[in-house]
């Protein structure tokens, strides 16, 4: 009886229980569609270069010897050692296309090439495999022909093979935010099939092994001109794994802001049921029905409906979320097919869920079922002791209507408290997504139009003066010098970017309070890399060029805020005063002649059109988040508003009663509810605007250390979050109150009797 009981009374309160069936279903939704989705990538990326033997690190030099690698496998860390030789080569049909051949030796164990069609690579084989993604790109298949241009000599090939490789899962060059397939890919050939490099240069030593592999790798060789780059710190590694852990950190974020509400959704919907069924309690009670199975019938409404919801969430998410933001990561990374992963144990999270609203039931029932039955039936709502309200003096000056409404909200003050949380819950939310995708394009604003001011990005070989003067003279442009450096401070170290400008006409330095500085001496450090190391204006920092054995110490002088490249920045004037060598990478300015940029000397364009729009690509994920937590801000504070308003309606309907009885017209006690509601509002805004900003700075914490976005919250933002709760916080009070028409003044009254 009590089992169909439920279900009436489920039906006949279905808008509250809707409310719980979709809060639930909105943080399951977003629980397992990001946990399904980070993990799915992290179980993809795993395999992969586990399959893959991907290397723990990298050694560069120009030219190893036998006797290095010999030296090296004598180490009880080190597991195997590979050389090979990388040459940088463009087709020969455009030399606009570059492609980064390796010269394998022997077999290929560690980083080993993933074939997907054609012949599986063998030291035997002759012929070149092919970057799958590149061949795709420009229409290459197995069995076609590939010209390439090695330093003037021209190598032709069959391609024997189409493949991917763990080094190149995300790969960009000179400058760029995002890789570009059809521009840049890689090969692989074998030393017997590339006859026409007599003297190879091994240039790369791929290590496997274990411990500290940095250490033993500098102790053993202990040679100039040596860089050793470990596999964490990789750019195919570091990316992908930050990108995992950002959306990790996003999903938990915003899961527990919909748990939090749906809590309170609960609470409200149960304070509500059983409110409207004191009378029925009471004649269960004092029919025989003993507290237990009473407790077990009245926490079995939300508890059914939660674990519905939680588990109808659980399973679309997984579902469909993936789908949305895999294309976005498959743009980005070059990995096997993506697949949604269940996280070890995530199906328990939609029966946590339901033991949560068990609980805050539980607790409201006891509330409703621990008296006794007579006082049960003799009062028709719970009892509310007369307090006197503080500063008499201050409250007597108030109208009735402020007077009865603050009465009220004081004998209230769950209700009230639970109005309040729900406006602050709705009001951050909002904030929080408005503020992350202004910020987002506000980076693009600030990248494009205050830090690099420069219209087209020149990057190429620049030994020739009189090529390179022309090209400064076209462009009205100057050098650029863009490398990595090695970082030493306090015992702690760090690869970071180096940049040697020219002047600050196209590369302009800001703080982080946003003002414009000006650099004569010393050296600027980024903002993401001062907070890593430490480091404070004044510091005096050592830092090298990477693959350079010469240190130098230099004094911070600023600390800066860079979008996108985090390290260090120095004038070249102040490089030429302390002996330090500039050599330029690249040339920076206006739109320079075509017949320059078509010169062999030019490796790559970049126009600031192209580098914005790949910009964008990469903080699509993020935006698309942000727009969907939008969509639940809207849906969730507008159920909770509705659900809290209902509530506060009945927990007044004697009293409004009363006041129509005397003489109170429609209207007046309408105006009184709608104005308890803004108030309470008002509250909640106020209180969530700067939850809503910690919340903002929360999701772009969680953003990778190479890139660094500011907090940027325009007025629309505020505008929007306030009024946007307001205006439907009024709607909601402006529907509610149409149900004052229908107060029956005779039942209200006479109910007790």
């Amino acid at each position: 009886m009590l089992i169909r009981k439920m279900f009436r009374d489920v039906w006949k309160n279905k808008v509250p229980f809707i409310a719980i069936f979709l809060m639930m279903f909105a943080g399951n939704f977003i629980f397992s569609g990001i946990t399904s989705e980070y993990n799915g990538m992290h179980k993809t990326f795993h395999s992969y270069i586990k399959e893959t033997n991907l290397a723990d690190a990298w050694i560069l030099e120009d030219n190893f010897q036998s006797s290095d690698i010999e030296q090296l496998k004598k180490k009880s860390s080190v597991e195997d050692v590979e050389k090979r030789a990388l040459y940088a080569s463009t087709l020969k049909s455009d030399d606009d296309k570059t492609i980064d051949l390796y010269v394998l030796s022997g077999e290929n164990t560690i980083s080993k090439i993933n074939v997907l069609d054609g012949k599986k690579y063998s030291k035997n084989t002759s012929g070149i495999w092919l970057d799958a993604t590149f061949a795709k790109e420009n229409d290459y298949e197995v069995k076609d022909k590939i010209k390439l241009d090695i330093d003037g000599k021209t190598v032709e090939k069959e391609i024997v093979g189409v493949c991917d490789s763990p080094e190149y899962i995300y790969s960009t060059k000179d400058g760029e935010f995002v890789p570009d397939h059809k521009n840049n890919g890689f090969a692989f050939i074998n030393e017997t099939s590339i006859t026409e490099i007599k003297d190879i240069k091994w240039n790369q030593l791929l290590v496997s092994g274990t411990g500290d592999l940095e250490k033993t790798l500098n102790n053993t060789l202990r040679k100039k001109d040596t860089t050793v780059l470990l596999q964490k710190d990789h750019t195919s590694y570091s990316m992908i794994n930050d990108e995992i852990t950002q959306h990790k950190e996003i999903g938990l974020i915003f899961v527990m802001v919909f748990l939090f509400i749906a809590i309170l959704v609960t609470i409200t919907t149960v304070h509500r049921l059983l409110n409207s069924q004191r009378l029925q309690i009471g004649i269960l009670k004092s029919m025989g029905f003993h507290k237990r199975p009473l407790y077990i019938h009245y926490i079995s409404h939300s508890t059914f409906v939660c674990l519905v919801g939680s588990v109808a969430g659980w399973c679309a998410g997984y579902v469909t979320l993936p789908k949305l933001l895999f294309p976005i990561m498959e743009e980005m990374y070059i990995l096997p097919k993506l697949k949604p992963a269940m996280l070890t144990g995530s199906w328990m999270f939609p029966v946590v869920c339901a033991l949560a609203c068990l609980t805050v039931s539980l607790v409201v029932c006891h509330k409703y079922l621990k008296e006794n039955t007579a006082k049960i039936l003799y009062s028709n709502s719970i009892e509310k002791e007369y307090q006197e309200l503080p500063l008499p003096s201050l409250w007597k000056h108030l109208s009735f209507y402020g007077q009865w409404n603050l009465r009220d909200i004081f004998r209230n003050k769950l209700r009230s408290s639970m109005t309040i949380f729900g406006v602050m819950g709705c009001v951050a939310l909002l904030f929080s997504s408005f503020g992350l995708f202004a910020s987002m394009n506000y980076m693009s604003e600030w990248t494009f139009d205050k830090v690099q001011t420069y219209d087209t990005k020149v990057t190429g070989d620049f030994s020739d003066e009189e090529f390179k003067n022309k090209l400064i003279q076209s462009m009205y442009g100057e050098e650029l010098m863009e490398t990595s450096a090695e970082v030493k401070f306090d015992g702690k170290e760090e690869t970071v970017a180096f940049s040697g400008i020219e002047s600050q006409d196209f590369l302009r330095l800001y703080d982080s309070e946003g003002k414009e500085i000006e650099l004569e001496e010393g050296l600027a450090l980024s903002g993401n890399t001062a907070d890593k190391l430490g480091i404070e204006v004044g510091d005096r920092l050592k830092w090298k060029f990477a693959g350079s054995d010469e240190w130098y110490l230099e004094v911070v002088k600023y600390i800066v805020r860079t979008p996108m490249t985090q390290g260090i920045t120095m004038l070249k004037s102040e490089m030429d005063a302390e002996g330090i060598p500039f050599h330029t990478t690249s040339i920076i300015g206006e739109k320079p002649k075509k017949s320059l940029t078509d010169s062999d000397y030019v490796d790559s364009v970049q126009h600031k059109a192209d580098l914005k729009s790949a910009l964008d690509t990469i903080l699509n994920a993020s935006v698309m988040l942000s727009m969907l937590f939008l969509v639940c801000a809207v849906l969730l504070g507008g159920v909770i508003l509705y659900n809290l308003g209902t509530l506060s309606y009945m927990e007044r309907y004697r009293d409004m009663a009363t006041l129509k009885v005397l003489g109170f017209h429609n209207q007046r006690i309408r105006k009184l509810m709608i104005q308890q509601n803004i108030w309470l509002t008002i509250a909640g805004i106020v209180i969530g605007l700067p939850a809503g900003y910690g919340l903002t700075i929360l999701m772009l914490s969680t953003v990778q250390d190479s890139i660094d976005i500011r907090v940027y919250i325009p007025t629309y933002v505020y505008i929007i979050s306030v009024l946007g709760t307001f205006l439907l916080s009024w709607s909601i009070s402006k529907f509610l109150s149409r149900k004052i028409y229908r107060i029956d003044m005779v039942s209200a009254l006479k109910l007790n009797e």
